[in-house]
């Protein structure tokens, strides 16, 4: 028995084609590596000026300009920090505040006096109440509000409200709840 082989059935690889088109492959791939090391540098070369620019100007602005005297200077940084103080006080959301304080003050509960500090968020409500029982009413509504933490009874105490009307004049203390 005789075998021969077809060579038209055969697939036959280019192995030199193959290897040469590897080569290339990777020299255009050092060739992009080598142009983002060079970018690379480039920019951290760029980012260390660019430092050294802003720690000057930096430096030019926390000093005192020579031409202005000393007491006009600081009369200036007075009334930045005022009117800083200002934009932050005004920042704050009364509305949104007192929505949820009467959201959490019941019916029979007038309130007198609300103070905020900002910074904190505690808050010291002065109200008049009907009875001790709007008294607690407001506590635990206060308490069970989710705008509220930390509801404390300051003080209260029997007032008359007129000849023939009493009620209780109490404060409490709050804070608000986080966001």
């Amino acid at each position: 028995m005789r075998f021969t082989i077809n060579l038209a059935t055969r697939t036959y690889v280019d192995q030199r084609l193959i290897s040469q088109v590897c080569y290339v492959a990777l020299a255009l791939l050092a060739i992009v590596l080598a142009w983002n090391v060079v970018v690379a540098f480039s920019n951290y070369g760029e980012l260390q000026r660019l430092k050294a620019d802003i720690a000057t100007y930096e430096g030019r602005l926390n000093s005192r300009p020579k031409d202005i005297p000393e007491r006009d200077y600081t009369r200036l940084l007075a009334d930045i920090t005022f009117f800083n103080g200002v934009l932050e006080r005004k920042a704050f959301n009364w509305v949104g505040l007192l929505g949820q304080v009467e959201d959490a003050t019941p019916e029979g509960v007038a309130l007198t006096s609300l103070a905020l500090d900002t910074k904190t968020g505690e808050m010291k409500i002065e109200a008049l109440a009907h009875s001790f029982a709007n008294v607690r009413a407001s506590m635990e509504k206060f308490e069970g509000s989710g705008a509220f933490t930390k509801t404390l009874l300051l003080t209260h105490h029997d007032v008359s409200m007129g000849e023939k009307t009493r009620g209780v004049q109490f404060s409490l203390s709050c804070r608000m709840a986080p966001k």
